[in-house]
């Protein structure tokens, strides 16, 4: 159990205050509800943007990083499609200095055509590095568009076209900073060695001044209808082998089949002694690799199945090879409630080394207040718990059908 108190300031910042006796540090995590669902579909890469501009310093703080130093902090941050986060580590002797410099970049932030200039290059060289010249670099971005043609989740965090942000202008990254980057749309949890009464203290003082400068975020996005028909692409990559991906939408992180999902996927495709890698890695090399996960999100969940092709091997002998043992798996051929107990034993040790973390914690209770109740970190574990073999397999079968797949054939990239 993760013990915490919650409170909320008058601007609309949610506080939750987590007191670990035994660190000797304080984190300071801020949640911001704004990801890259929430950018318009010509300005894509903003919020992944912002995560990069958040530390070019702000009204009173020349160098955030310096004066992070100087505290003998840590810190650092990333962004996904549902929000962006950011953590600062502090001794607990040093913690007002966290809420001063967490506070002032939430206050006003030091966003000019300098700092948007050197930051600009920073993520463009970023997007030409992982999407351009590495290998299935694209592979987001072309997941995403066959499985959606209305919702925000067409596109990756990092961006749906470089040009949005090689040409993003003061007022549009202004604009964004504005609507999304004030109390109000925001969650701040306090961890580590430090009291509730502190914490409250130190809130109001750094963090009650400042005013909302939009509205808190409704977390409501135009929806693609249910998956009808099997969605194809083929096209070239940077890979020295051919290669197969299949996906399928699939249902959000609170949901039971959520959790179901993920428990079948690892069981598929999760290790090398799953059917997956067994079969088509080990016993008959049609593939060099070969795995399948689910993710997890906020809004719709993501299965993911794919094989990298052996020499000589075909796109289609692949597919069918996939979608054989995924037939057999969804039909109960393949696992034994020895397996389901298992993996569960597998889900739920991992989420007790992952709140081993005081940084870990601090996110986790922020992202359960986002999704609407941060009493649900405590029941985290039971989805899985709850999960038996007839709910997996029921819950893969209404997801994961033939006629719903979106499939990609990669081609290695042919040279001049």
């Amino acid at each position: 159990m993760i013990s915490f108190s919650r409170f909320v300031l008058p601007n609309g910042l949610r506080v939750i205050h987590h007191y670990d006796p035994d660190s000797t540090v304080v984190v300071l995590n801020t949640l911001f509800n704004v990801g890259a669902r929430d950018e318009s579909p010509d300005k894509t890469g903003f919020a992944h943007l912002f995560e990069h501009l958040m530390f070019g310093g702000s009204k009173n703080v020349d160098s955030y990083d310096k004066a992070v130093e100087n505290a003998g902090g840590s810190n650092n941050a990333f962004t996904n499609n549902e929000y962006t986060n950011y953590y600062i580590t502090v001794p607990a002797e040093n913690a007002e200095t966290a809420f001063w410099l967490e506070s002032d970049r939430m206050f006003q932030l030091n966003v000019n055509s300098k700092t948007l200039e050197v930051q600009r290059g920073v993520v463009v060289e970023e997007f030409k590095q992982r999407c351009h010249n590495a290998p299935f670099g694209m592979l987001w971005h072309h997941l995403r568009g066959l499985l959606y043609q209305k919702s925000p989740y067409r596109w990756p965090t990092i961006g749906e076209d470089i040009s949005h942000i090689e040409n993003a202008v003061l007022s549009d990254v202004s604009a964004f900073y504005k609507k999304h980057y004030h109390p109000a749309n925001a969650i701040l949890c306090v961890a580590g060695q430090i009291s509730e009464e502190e914490t409250r203290t130190l809130c109001e003082k750094w963090y009650a001044d400042i005013a909302p400068s939009g509205v808190v975020n409704s977390n409501i996005y135009e929806e693609d209808p249910a998956a009808e028909g099997r969605k194809f692409m083929e096209t070239e990559d940077l890979s020295p082998n051919p290669a197969v991906f299949m996906v399928w939408r699939g249902p959000a992180f609170m949901d039971q089949k959520s959790a179901a999902l993920e428990l079948f996927a690892d069981l598929l495709g999760g290790s090398e002694i799953s059917p997956i890698y067994t079969r088509w890695v080990k016993e008959n090399p049609v593939f060099n690799d070969a795995a399948s996960f689910y993710i997890r999100n906020a809004g719709e969940g993501m299965f993911v199945l794919y094989g990298v092709l052996n020499e000589g091997r075909n796109h289609h002998e692949g597919e069918q090879c996939l979608m054989q043992t995924l037939n057999d798996a969804v039909t109960g051929a393949c696992f034994t409630e020895r397996h389901m107990e298992r993996v569960k034993n597998k889900a739920t040790s991992a989420l007790l080394f992952e709140k081993a973390s005081l940084i870990n914690r601090a996110q986790k209770l922020c992202y359960f207040e986002n999704l609407g109740n941060v009493e649900e970190v405590h029941n985290e574990d039971e989805l899985y718990r709850k999960v038996s073999l007839h709910n997996m397999l029921t819950a893969a079968a209404g997801t994961i059908k033939p006629d719903n797949a979106a499939v990609l054939y990669y081609h290695p990239k042919t040279t001049s």
